[in-house]
């Protein structure tokens, strides 16, 4: 803050003159009183914050690791607990460092779930619940998601038509894992795939020349 020696009254903004008698003001103590929050001061903070959890998830792991092959090398799940480590630094560094945008994130973070979890089933003996529950939902969360997104920034809606394009793609992959015998259980396969297609149409459809236009501008045609 600044403070007029005319008129002694205090200026809370950055003006240099005094609103009364355009005398020059003098910063108050001598220090001018910064208007904006610290950015770079409290992400210097979360950096810490998200280094130290680096730290003591490397060391909790090592300790795991030594326990498991010491105890019961047969069954690896110091690994399992690895992944869940290697996952929530991920989504603390992505919460509070990364500068990608929401929707960016929690794309990424729904893909990498459903991405690690078939690591977790392979490690506990494997079963399938990863191929034939775990990613059909996670594209069906990825809709519901985009869903309420579009809901949400009415205005903006077309802004998600490519990450809904990106659904349709990924949610083609366990139909072919279907066709080729890797998922049991077909139902959520099909409502995904459904799901995905039916999102992208409606959006297209309804759309109308702002989604081709959308399209056409992502595309460069």
């Amino acid at each position: 803050m600044n403070r007029c020696q005319k008129c002694h009254v205090v200026i809370l903004d950055d003006t240099d003159r005094c609103p009364l008698c355009q005398h020059v003001l003098q910063t108050d103590g001598g220090k001018q009183e910064n208007s904006y929050p610290n950015a770079i001061e409290v992400t210097r903070r979360f950096r810490f914050w998200e280094n130290l959890f680096l730290f003591l998830s490397i060391l909790i792991e090592t300790l795991l690791i030594v326990i498991n092959y010491s105890a019961d090398p047969l069954f690896p799940w110091s690994l399992v607990a690895g992944i869940v480590f290697l996952y929530l630094n991920t989504v603390l560094w992505m919460t509070l460092v990364g500068k990608s945008s929401l929707l960016f994130k929690i794309l990424s973070l729904i893909m990498l779930a459903v991405m690690m979890l078939p690591g977790i089933d392979y490690l506990t003996g494997y079963r399938g619940w990863s191929l034939d529950y775990v990613l059909p939902s996670g594209i069906l969360t990825l809709d519901a998601v985009l869903f309420v997104l579009i809901l949400v920034n009415r205005r903006g809606w077309q802004s998600y038509m490519m990450a809904e394009l990106i659904t349709v793609l990924i949610s083609v992959v366990p139909v072919i894992f279907r066709i080729t015998g890797l998922i049991q259980f077909p139902y959520l396969v099909w409502l995904a795939f459904a799901a995905s297609v039916f999102l992208f149409l409606g959006t297209l459809i309804l759309g109308d020349r702002r989604a081709r236009t959308e399209l056409k501008r992502r595309f460069h045609i």
